[in-house]
């Protein structure tokens, strides 16, 4: 089977409402839909997005890849459809590079599962969930409406609730809004934070042992990514679990993680790490080191989050919630049956591929050129 031709939509999608995070707000995410065609007939189907808040280069640059790799494609068999589809491109933004191999990736595991008559999961491995435990995330930056949020994600049936944190203006303030969210949700949810990188190490170890009476479950890279030693002295130093999350770019960081000893979870992207089989291959490092995994989408649209989908449904039951409840931040996820939460888990797709399908009119309704 091989590459017929490949096609690009780039898309724009409001979010509900500001989304805000240590790196700043986001009011809309930006990617490309991919539409990988075969010689057989099967259409494969991917996303490209770079991770919100990349530089404004990254985005020129998903449109000198797209240019670049369109011309190689054709007549490429899809069994060989890897990295080696960009190859090394050390001078473009890494965020753009990384969802570039993405899209591709996951395009092309969608077409060989299809071929396959699988579901993606069952494809990249042989055993799978057919549900996956999934965490509401809160980015509201006052105490009252992300306690509110929180109390609509108690009642909606969310198991877990991630509260971003690292934007308060001290240590107190940080500690008032996290009360209040744990006072929204009871003593039953389990409460994680994800502080993006904002701390120091001593400011991480304050806070966090300032924040553990209020039954933190883990916290997500509490230190400014690329200082490993930094990320194993904050663990050292609390009882709280600390989960790696922008220090996890690919397989040689992750294993860069792992070899320090650095953190007890990490979390994967895929449009990170540049698709889901490099994906599986740190899931898989992990597993043999007894570290956990939590997958996350980086607020995609439905190709991404269902890529996403079908790779957490890979991870061994660990009671760990995965960030995979994020279309709902925005106001379409572009597809004929968006991939909705029930009961606090979201279902993996059951056809094979991906097992979604483009809602057309609402691609050429947020369709934006690069």
């Amino acid at each position: 089977m091989r590459v017929a031709r490949l096609a690009c939509t780039p898309y724009c999608i409001p979010f509900r409402q500001p989304f805000v995070t240590a790196h700043g707000t986001e009011t809309e995410r930006r990617g490309v839909l991919l539409q990988l065609h075969t010689d057989t007939g099967l259409v494969g189907l991917g996303e490209a997005a770079p991770i919100p808040g990349s530089a404004p280069r990254a985005w020129s640059d998903v449109a000198t890849l797209f240019e670049a790799v369109r011309a190689s494609l054709p007549g490429r068999r899809l069994e060989d459809m890897a990295e080696d589809v960009v190859g090394p491109m050390d001078h473009l933004h890494p965020a753009a590079v990384a969802a570039v191999r993405c899209g591709l990736d996951t395009a092309a595991c969608d077409v060989l599962a299809q071929a396959a008559g699988t579901p993606v999961a069952l494809w990249l491995q042989r055993e799978s969930s057919e549900t996956v435990p999934v965490n509401a995330t809160i980015a509201l930056p006052d105490a009252a409406s992300a306690a509110d949020a929180a109390a609509k994600a108690r009642a909606s049936g969310f198991p877990c609730v991630k509260l971003k944190v690292g934007m308060a203006a001290g240590t107190e303030a940080e500690c008032e809004r996290v009360a209040a969210v744990r006072k929204a949700i009871g003593d039953r949810l389990k409460l994680r934070l994800d502080a993006n990188g904002a701390w120091g190490v001593e400011q991480a170890i304050h806070s966090i042992k300032a924040l553990e009476p209020y039954d933190i479950e883990l916290v997500e890279q509490p230190v400014a990514c690329g200082d490993v030693e930094a990320l194993r002295q904050v663990r050292a130093a609390v009882r709280t679990p600390i989960a790696a999350d922008e220090d996890v770019d690919s397989v040689a960081a992750a294993e860069r993680v792992l070899g320090a000893g650095a953190a007890q979870v990490l979390v994967i992207k895929p449009m990170v790490v540049g698709g889901l089989r490099p994906a599986r291959q740190i899931i898989e490092r992990a597993q043999s080191q007894g570290v956990s995994c939590i997958v996350t989408t980086t607020l995609d649209a439905g190709i991404g989050i269902a890529a996403a989908l079908h790779l957490a449904a890979t991870l061994p039951s660990t009671g760990l919630a995965c960030g995979l409840a994020t279309g709902a931040l925005l106001t379409t996820d572009l597809l004929t049956t968006p991939l909705t939460v029930r009961d606090g888990r979201m279902q993996r797709p059951n056809a094979a591929g991906l097992g979604v399908r483009l809602d057309e009119e609402a691609v050429k309704r947020h369709n934006r050129p690069l």
